[in-house]
């Protein structure tokens, strides 16, 4: 391949991003063979409008309870505080954080969910 070709087709490639989609969450197997979220490609996760499996050993996904705006653990107790634009100091558990403070957040409400 002439030299000038390969360097435009290689521009192109890198532009596309490689042929990985954008925005796609990495999944893991887990051991009982359903996929689980291992890491996301965005700082927030993956959006409740996307169905996923993701495994909360001492909770709940906040999705399935409509506490959250993506898929993430809450524990089965949590109970939503109020809106994200008042703020205030939510004091979580080890472990978990104010939904809120993630960014961009992650629910609507002040909510302790686990990272």
């Amino acid at each position: 391949m002439h030299p000038i070709k390969t360097l435009l087709f290689c521009s192109f490639v890198l532009a596309c991003g490689g042929g990985q989609k954008a925005g796609s969450p990495d999944i893991a197997q887990t051991s009982s063979g359903s996929p689980d979220i291992a890491q996301t490609s965005s700082p927030g996760g993956v959006s409740c409008a996307q169905e996923i499996a993701l495994e909360c050993p001492n909770g709940v996904d906040g999705c399935t309870t409509g506490k959250t705006s993506v898929h993430v653990c809450v524990s089965v107790t949590a109970q939503a505080g109020p809106s994200c634009s008042q703020e205030i100091a939510l004091e979580c558990p080890v472990g978990e954080t104010d939904a809120c403070l993630i960014s961009p957040p992650v629910a609507a409400n002040h909510i302790c969910v686990r990272r």
